[in-house]
């Protein structure tokens, strides 16, 4: 049995393991797509997550109840499944990230491709179980569907500027392919905004995509979510709303 990847320039790569094709793909990259400046760690990532992103991608007609709860140490084993097997599925190139890329500073990080998944993984559910990391999730039928990461702004190197008292960030959505387009981050945030609230803080802000070019892009969530939910902008450059809370 081989290990096999078809780069988007159409070239078949075969190994006979994941592990062995590694190797053969970086060598491809930095031939002839040095550009995208792929480290040996982000091509493993890759590859790696091809194989664990196992979940359903075909988008469900309708939906039952969606239950809102805040992400919480009881959760983690829930929040690891969901990243590991569900969000990602389809999306390999993205299966590594765990929702740390902001937290560890975002597209000023020089070496964020250099970070294993089992690192941002193991992080990521320190932060969970430690109470560092805050927001939403959503679930449909008991499963897991939706992520909503809103946390203290001061816990985001590349967001934090010294003024972070109160003020809290959104920064990703995070919906499983079937349950996309059911409204699940309109849900994600107003139980986000009330969670906030409850917890004090005076402000949320967020960045959104004015005009995503795909459902991907809009991790960050879209304008109109966020002026629907009362938000206003405060930037343009970068795009940034707010919402008062207190």
């Amino acid at each position: 049995m081989t290990r096999s990847m078809t780069c988007a320039c159409q070239l078949e790569l075969t190994a006979a393991d994941t592990e062995t094709l590694v190797g053969p793909v970086k060598a491809h990259f930095d031939e002839a797509h040095p550009d995208l400046g792929l480290t040996e760690t982000s091509v493993r990532n890759y590859l790696e997550g091809e194989d664990r992103a196992t979940g359903p991608t075909e988008r469900l007609e309708r939906v039952d109840e969606i239950e809102i709860r805040p992400i919480q140490p009881d959760r983690v084993d829930d929040v690891a499944r969901f990243f590991d097997y569900e969000v990602f599925a389809g999306n390999p190139a993205w299966s590594s990230c765990y929702c740390m890329f902001y937290f560890r500073g975002g597209g000023a990080n020089p070496d964020w491709g250099d970070q294993t998944w089992q690192d941002n993984r193991a992080d990521q559910m320190n932060r969970i179980v430690r109470g560092r990391t805050t927001g939403t999730l959503a679930y449909v039928d008991g499963r897991l569907a939706g992520w909503c990461n809103a946390t203290a702004r001061d816990q985001f190197p590349g967001l934090s500027d010294g003024t972070d008292e109160g003020i809290a960030s959104v920064v990703c959505f995070a919906i499983a392919p079937p349950y996309r387009r059911h409204g699940l981050a309109t849900r994600l945030l107003e139980g986000a905004i009330d969670m906030l609230t409850e917890q004090g803080f005076r402000r949320v802000e967020a960045y959104p995509v004015r005009e995503p070019s795909s459902e991907l892009a809009a991790y960050h969530g879209s304008l109109e979510l966020f002026e629907r939910l009362g938000f206003e902008i405060t930037s343009e450059e970068p795009l940034t709303v707010g919402l008062e809370l207190q």
